[in-house]
């Protein structure tokens, strides 16, 4: 089983798809506040909680009046661009004068969607829906999808009334659940007791590495028997460990929730995103294209991820003197050899220099002893 927390939707944020007025709309049937979702792999599970906490409500079976719950899957194996807006496929159930049908969708990028199977005209609950007081809840067999290993989902509830339509959308969840993964540079982080580093990292999932936050337990810093952990940047991570003389040796696996955004399409130059894809054998656009416009394209996964950090003792005298030496002895020796050579050339000049003084003198004393010999 692949369970989740339930999705929160709180906030009013309706999205008007058809027409521009919401007079009749907007209801508390159609306000979602959170959705919660299961899968063994086999079948999805989603129940939607709303605002109204009434069963059977007429607002169902009123004339021009639709209810709509559904959800837009997004494959992960599928290119972004295959599909509306990055999802693949649309299943919902719908009611229109008090009568339920279940749809399921394949949609094009080209602007048309294919029916896989429906179920129409159902007066009451049959099988998989369940409609209760303040919740709905949906069953999809996976078969129909083939049987996807990783999809991203988004929830979605519409009311329509006549030729105005508005819809409540939840952000994009992604199955199985994200399991995050920290690298490090370099890879194995070890530090010594008494130093502190900035250690840059990468957190990504197979979903996305596009970090939007990351916590420590609830907290932002990390502290525990000298270590201390805080985040300096968030994207890429960048975190700055101290540790302390008195922190004990071993290896400390730091846990960490970190946030990654995730988008079901890519961008595309405004040229071709103002191009609208239609059916080439009819020329016909689904309406539900334009709709597509609309669907939300950015979520957000959160999963736990270890940040490994390696304690070992400080330097020795001889192991720093080495380590000095290791860094600094090629340069000390260069900077020798050059002063030796520079002092080796300034002697050598030097003695020349005397020599020739030497020689010089002697040969002005020879005329002098000359003289003194004729007389």
């Amino acid at each position: 089983m692949i369970p989740d927390a339930p999705i929160s939707n709180q906030k009013n944020d309706w999205v008007q798809t058809y027409g521009n007025d919401s007079t009749h709309l907007k209801s508390g049937y159609a306000n979602i506040l959170a959705v919660d979702y299961l899968s063994d792999g086999k079948s999805l599970n989603a129940t939607f909680w709303l605002k109204s906490n009434s069963e059977n409500a007429l607002i169902y079976s009123q004339p021009f009046k639709k209810i709509r719950y559904g959800m837009l899957i997004a494959i992960a194996s599928l290119p972004p661009a295959s599909g509306y807006n990055g999802a693949n496929y649309d299943f919902y159930i719908e009611a229109v004068n008090g009568k339920w049908s279940q749809y399921l969708y394949l949609l094009s990028s080209t602007g048309t969607r294919s029916l896989v199977y429906s179920k129409i005209n159902y007066t009451e609950s049959f099988g998989g829906p369940t409609i209760g007081p303040g919740y709905v809840q949906l069953r999809l067999n996976l078969n129909t999808l083939d049987y996807p290993t990783a999809y991203g989902l988004s929830f979605y509830t519409s009311e329509s009334f006549k030729s105005n339509e508005v819809r409540d959308f939840t952000s994009w969840v992604v199955i199985p659940p994200a399991n995050l993964h920290i690298l490090t540079d370099p890879n194995d982080t070890v530090m010594r007791q008494g130093e502190e580093h900035l250690i840059p990292a990468e957190m990504n999932s197979p979903y996305s590495n596009n970090v939007t936050s990351i916590q420590f337990a609830g907290s932002t810093n990390y502290t525990s028997s000298g270590l201390s952990v805080s985040t300096q940047r968030i994207q890429p991570p960048l975190f700055k460990v101290k540790v302390s003389p008195q922190t004990p040796l071993g290896v400390y696996i730091i846990p960490v929730v970190g946030s990654l955004i995730v988008q079901t399409i890519v961008a595309t130059p405004t040229s071709q995103q103002a191009t609208t894809p239609v059916e080439r054998a009819t020329g016909f656009v689904d309406p539900e294209f334009e709709v597509s416009k609309k669907y939300p394209t950015v979520g957000y996964i959160t999963g736990p991820a270890n940040l490994t950090i390696h304690v070992i003792p400080p330097l020795t005298f001889n192991e720093e003197f080495r380590s000095f030496w290791g860094v600094y002895g090629d340069v000390i020796g260069l900077t020798t050899a050059g002063l030796v050579g520079s002092l080796a050339t300034l002697f050598i000049d030097y003695m020349k220099d005397r020599k020739g003084r030497k020689r010089k003198q002697k040969e002005k004393e020879k005329p002098e002893t000359k003289d003194k010999a004729k007389l």
